[in-house]
C-alpha cells in the first residue's frame, strides 16, 4: 500500500486544530454554538416540514413532533442571533450530561464490592469527586465550557497522532 499521505494529513490537521482550540477556547465554543445554532434551525424546519406526514401517518401524537419543532427552530434562531447565550447553554448541557453521568456512576458502584473492597472504596470516591466537579461546571459554566473544548482538543490530538502512526504504519502493508 505504501506510505499513506491522505491519512498523515489528516492527523497533522488534526493536531494543528487541537493547537488552534487550545489556544482561543471562546472562538471554539462560539464556533461550535454557530454549528449547534444552525443545527437546530434545519432540525426544526425538518420536523415541521413533515409534521403533515406525520400527523397523517400517527394521528394523536403528532403534535409532540410539531412543538418540538417549533422548539428547535426558535432555539436555533435565538442562538443565531445571540451566540453568548449559546455558548452558555451548551456548556450547562455539557454540565449536566457530566452530573448525570456521575450520579450514574455513583449509584452503580456497589457491585463493585465483589471485587474487593478496596475497588470499590476507591471507585466510590472518584465518583463523589466527579459528582462535586460537575456540580462546579454547573455552578461556574465557563469552567465547564472551557473543559469541554480541552476534552474536544485532547480527542483531536489523540486522532491525529493515530492517524500519523497509522499513516505510517501503512508503509510496510
Amino acid at each position: 500500500m505504501g506510505f499513506d499521505w491522505g491519512e498523515f494529513i489528516t492527523g497533522i490537521a488534526l493536531l494543528i486544530g487541537s493547537v488552534v482550540m487550545l489556544r482561543n477556547p471562546g472562538a471554539t465554543m462560539m464556533t461550535l454554538s454557530f454549528i449547534f445554532a444552525i443545527i437546530a434551525i434545519i432540525r426544526g424546519i425538518a420536523t415541521l416540514a413533515a409534521f403533515p406526514k406525520l400527523h397523517q401517518l400517527t394521528g394523536g401524537f403528532a403534535w409532540v413532533s410539531g412543538v418540538a419543532g417549533v422548539i428547535d427552530l426558535l432555539v436555533g434562531l435565538l442562538f443565531l442571533f445571540n451566540l453568548e447565550s449559546a455558548v452558555i447553554a451548551v456548556a450547562y448541557v455539557f454540565a449536566a450530561w457530566f452530573l448525570i453521568d456521575s450520579i450514574a456512576n455513583l449509584l452503580n458502584a456497589r457491585h463493585l464490592r465483589q471485587a474487593g473492597t478496596l475497588w470499590f472504596v476507591i471507585n466510590l470516591i472518584l465518583d463523589i469527586i466527579s459528582v462535586l466537579i460537575a456540580l462546579l461546571f454547573i455552578m461556574q459554566p465557563v469552567i465547564s465550557a472551557v473543559g469541554m473544548v480541552t476534552l474536544l482538543a485532547m480527542f483531536f490530538a489523540v486522532w491525529g497522532i493515530n492517524a500519523i502512526i497509522t499513516a505510517f504504519a501503512r508503509r510496510s502493508i
